[in-house]
């Protein structure tokens, strides 16, 4: 018989079940100190940041990519569609200055309410476009005199595929 206190010289006795094995750790283990973790952090945040920043500045706004349109804001009155003569309407009024089509037209009103033109603005054309027809994102419609209009910005494609912008302010 051997004694508790007597070592032994075979192999270690296997567990009989997996409930007698010791659990297994399932934690990841750390790869980079907290410091360099910060680090990495950082890099990955203001990296895009920077890069960003050096792009707006060697290439700036497209906004100084001048659309050649002009813009104003009128009362006029407008025929209906029996042809009779209308009543005193408030419009935006956008007349193409340039020599080429302009694609891709987009006109917004403080910033806050679009109108999406499929047709090209052509050569020496003109746009008179009831105020009414301008409507948010949610589908709630411009009411004029509601608000004045202190914006009125116009995006459209020039002949480089660059994008053209016109920002004209009204108002004060």
């Amino acid at each position: 018989m051997m004694n508790s206190s007597e070592p032994s010289n075979g192999p270690p006795a296997e567990p009989q079940s997996l409930a007698d094995q010791p659990p297994r750790s399932i934690a990841p283990v750390a790869q980079l100190s907290s410091k360099a973790f910060t680090l990495a952090l950082l890099t990955v945040c203001i990296l895009p940041l920077a890069g960003l920043t050096l792009y707006a500045t060697l290439y700036g706004r497209a906004a100084e990519k001048k659309l050649p349109v002009e813009v104003s804001i009128e009362q006029r009155v407008l025929p209906l569609p029996s042809g009779e003569r209308g009543s005193l309407v408030d419009v935006v009024v956008i007349r193409n200055l340039a020599d080429f089509d302009i694609p891709n037209v987009t006109i917004d009103l403080n910033g806050q309410y679009f109108l999406y033109r499929d047709p090209p603005l052509e050569k020496d054309e003109t746009l008179v476009l009831p105020q009414t027809i301008f409507m948010t994102k949610a589908n709630q419609r411009f009411v004029p005199g509601r608000y004045p209009i202190t914006e009125v910005t116009v995006t459209g494609k020039l002949p480089s595929n660059a994008r053209g912008v016109t920002e004209s302010h009204f108002g004060d």
